[in-house]
């Protein structure tokens, strides 16, 4: 955590840099080179510009996210890097430089927040309106930030403000107390913002994202009806649209399937680079894996909407790769620009008829399961199916909707004990002690408080 608690002044200047190339879409201007807490936030356009600097770190995290796909059995890599070779094998080393990055940036993140959150604490200047969207919107991507890294790293410190010397010696948190206080900052965060987006877009948390991530966090802690009702308030709320947008058109800027997007620089994701070819005769550096490909019916307009394919000729041999194509633009310029997708509609439908599933309200599930289903050009299941039918139907839908996004293909495995059974058959060198991420050795070296995860 050094190098969020010690550059203070770094995440200061992306934020104005940031506030300045998009001011047209935040509808604010550039920051004042200070960094004082309480002239920072002072008033409330200083104060956004921070927190759009708290938004873009965000956004950055999801680079590593093809990582966690190669790690779990949705991505396979073609090219024999160490880092790939780590994450293919599922076996990170704590050295790891990616999962160093990974886990700094989202404490970057969660530092930026308790930042803002203590500054308009302080700062009377700020109107109490504005005030209250401002904490909301940073207690959101607190929250966002730290189901991630109990996701991936189980026992995390539970960092809620930004005094250096008690964070460099903070100790872990259990995963209940860091799920409690995510559930707390998300019921705040619900109240606190208003349904209406700030700015132009859908790139700033309103109470209806909160509702999203407390449905996601509801259904980990298997909170069944809080997850059911989180998630229909977000349905039921009239601003988003499933069903008619179609599959090849989610992930474009604003499109009505976003709750919410991560702008992104010049409209398109520097990683897609990676995932897309630059042309049809390349070996795609990050194919799909046959099991997923395999689990899409050849009718569903996923398999072609959300993957393409390259078919390649190399000694004598042609194999065809399918390879991710969720996001389609690999460089700035193109006429359809992407956002990264932080929380979609799909999720939402998807964590209700698990929810209802489990309590036993399956008309309300078969119904939830058909419209993903029929988004995709898919027939409607029967209404027959008992709730083991169900749960092996939303279990499908999740693995196919949500392939690719923010590891939830790894987190579900994770969440309902199948690591092992899944990964060890695909993986011979996989072991139990994988479910967690190693934590990374500088910040173990740097707080020695921090214990390693078992088997590192």
């Amino acid at each position: 955590m050094k190098n969020h608690i010690r550059n203070s002044a770094t995440w200061l200047a992306l934020s104005a840099a940031l506030a300045l190339s998009c001011n047209k879409l935040i509808e604010i201007p550039a920051a004042k080179d200070q960094i004082e807490n309480g002239v920072v936030f002072s008033d409330s356009t200083i104060t956004s510009t921070a927190l759009l600097g708290a938004y873009y770190t965000m956004g950055t995290v999801h680079s590593s996210m093809k990582y966690v796909s190669l790690y779990a059995d949705e991505y396979a890599a073609t090219s024999a890097t160490t880092t790939n070779a780590e994450y293919a094998n599922s076996q990170l080393l704590s050295t790891n430089t990616n999962n160093a990055s990974l886990w700094s940036s989202l404490y970057s993140v969660i530092y930026q927040c308790n930042s803002i959150l203590e500054g308009t604490g302080q700062s009377s200047p700020i109107s109490p309106l504005a005030k209250k969207q401002l904490r909301g919107e940073a207690k959101f991507l607190r929250a966002f930030a730290y189901f991630n890294l109990v996701g991936f790293y189980d026992h995390i410190p539970l960092i809620l403000g930004t005094e250096v010397t008690a964070n460099r010696s903070a100790a872990q948190a259990s995963s209940a107390a860091v799920f409690s206080q995510m559930v707390q900052d998300l019921n705040e965060s619900e109240q606190e913002l208003s349904p209406a987006y700030a700015g132009a877009g859908r790139v700033r948390a309103n109470s209806f994202c909160a509702s999203a991530l407390l449905a996601r966090i509801h259904l980990f802690q298997q909170n069944w009806q809080a997850a059911a009702e989180a998630a229909s308030r977000v349905i039921n709320s009239g601003l988003y649209n499933t069903k008619d947008v179609k599959p090849e058109n989610v992930f474009l800027a604003g499109s009505a399937e976003t709750i919410l997007q991560l702008w992104m620089i010049n409209g398109f994701l520097t990683d897609a680079a990676q995932l897309i070819p630059a042309s049809a005769t390349l070996i795609p550096a990050y194919p799909i894996r046959t099991g997923l490909y395999s689990a899409l019916e050849n009718t569903d307009l996923r398999k072609t909407r959300w993957i393409s394919t390259n078919t390649v000729t190399s000694g004598g041999q042609t194999t065809t790769y399918p390879y991710p194509a969720k996001y389609k633009a690999r460089a700035a310029g193109s006429p359809n620009p992407e956002f990264v997708m932080a929380l979609r509609m799909g999720e939402q439908y998807l964590i209700r008829a698990e929810a209802l599933a489990k309590l036993m309200q399956l008309p309300g599930s078969i119904a939830d399961i058909n419209l993903i289903r029929a988004r995709a050009g898919l027939s409607a299941l029967g209404s027959s199916l008992d709730q083991e039918g169900c749960l092996a139907a939303i279990a499908d839908q999740r693995r196919i909707e949500l392939y690719g996004e923010w590891g939830l293909r790894f987190l579900d495995l994770k969440r309902n004990s199948l690591l092992d059974v899944t990964l060890g058959i695909l993986k011979p060198n996989w072991k139990t002690t994988a479910k967690a991420f190693p934590i990374p050795n500088n910040e173990i070296i740097y707080n020695r408080n921090l214990i390693q995860n078992d088997g590192y």
